[in-house]
């Protein structure tokens, strides 16, 4: 077994709602708040997509994945050639390390950000270093390397990194830029069309997100003809299944659907802004979260008590003192939260 097996720690997901369950929570009365994930169903035609997926389940899809990839090429304006279809972005983050970075490799992760960055660059045995910033607000001056991973909105914090920013960091960097946009439907502020004229820049998304398809698995790089045959070479094959090929390419005919859904978070978000920020600190958003620092006692546990589960991010390189990170969920799910934060904190 090689070393770093040994000592790294394997992704750490949080709690989810079957942990409280088997504890003897009733399903309906646990709030899931700690993912980020779209709280709302899908609509019907994707349902019925999903449905149609399970008469050729016993057959392979085609590995080119040909259809998504006309179908995201559109969505984001760029070419077929561009687009590398995956098992998710974190997939997508490994096969990018996997094809950038040679042993002892220096790779840039500016703190706090997705800790998923760090395990796929410490399977590389790369050489990480953790730049930190006040707030998060990334500045055009960064550390040389092989490759940098930025983003934006960023997880855990929620802010953007501005354009003109992105834009220095791509052209002065000795390396290959990944920008993360998994939460960059929420701020409608996207840096993919840099790609066009960027080789060394590889924008991520996923479906997981705005699109409300986490539990099936899909998200896609834009990059360079170049890089984009790369990963394609080394992508597991197959690796998106029927189910959510047929999906991803549904929702995408929805647009307008998820956008009345982008409408109400965002409403819900500022509303809970409101509420959260008498009792705690929180960062400017332009994703689908607020990062809360907070000053109470066992507030995560306590949460818990009453089935609604929130993510502690306290101890996080670049996090000073006790954090959470809230998901905003529906309407009542707001509510129950909101009440509950007032008797634990009031």
């Amino acid at each position: 077994m090689r070393p770093v097996i040994r000592i790294i720690n394997p992704y750490d997901a949080g709690l989810f709602p079957e942990d409280l369950i088997r504890k003897g929570f009733d399903r309906g009365n646990v709030i899931q708040l700690a993912s980020n994930e779209n709280p709302y169903p899908l609509p019907e035609e994707v349902i019925e997509a999903i449905m149609k997926s399970v008469e050729v389940a016993s057959r392979y899809p085609h590995p080119g994945y040909r259809e998504l990839k006309e179908r995201i090429a559109g969505y984001v304006g760029c070419s077929v050639e561009n687009v590398v279809p995956a098992a998710g972005a974190s997939e997508l983050i490994k096969l990018v390390v996997d094809a950038v970075v040679e042993p002892f490799d220096r790779v840039i992760i500016p703190m706090p950000s997705y800790s998923y960055y760090v395990l796929a660059s410490m399977l590389r045995d790369a050489s990480i270093i953790f730049p930190e910033f006040e707030g998060y607000k990334i500045q055009p001056e960064v550390p040389y390397g092989k490759l940098i991973f930025l983003c934006s909105p960023n997880n855990p914090t929620g802010n953007m990194i501005e354009r003109k920013v992105v834009e220095e960091i791509v052209e002065s960097f000795n390396g290959y830029v990944v920008l993360d946009e998994a939460y960059v439907e929420f701020s409608g502020k996207s840096c993919v069309d840099m790609v066009e004229s960027h080789d060394n820049l590889i924008v991520l998304r996923t479906f997981s997100k705005f699109f409300g398809l986490a539990g099936l698995r899909v998200g896609y790089a834009i990059a360079s003809q170049e890089m984009a045959s790369a990963l394609e070479k080394i992508r597991s094959p197959f690796s998106i299944s029927q189910t959510a090929y047929f999906a991803a390419i549904a929702v995408l005919k929805c647009i307008d659907y998820f956008m009345e859904l982008k409408a109400r978070i965002l409403k819900e978000r500022e509303r809970l802004r409101k509420e959260l920020s008498k009792f705690f600190q929180i960062y400017p958003s332009d994703a689908n979260f607020l990062l809360c620092r907070h000053s109470f006692t066992e507030l995560t546990a306590k949460l818990l008590e009453e089935g609604i589960i929130v993510r502690d991010v306290t101890g996080l390189m670049g996090l000073d003192g006790p954090h959470v990170r809230i998901t905003v969920g529906r309407e009542d799910e707001n509510d129950r939260l909101i009440e509950a934060i007032k008797e634990i904190c009031g």
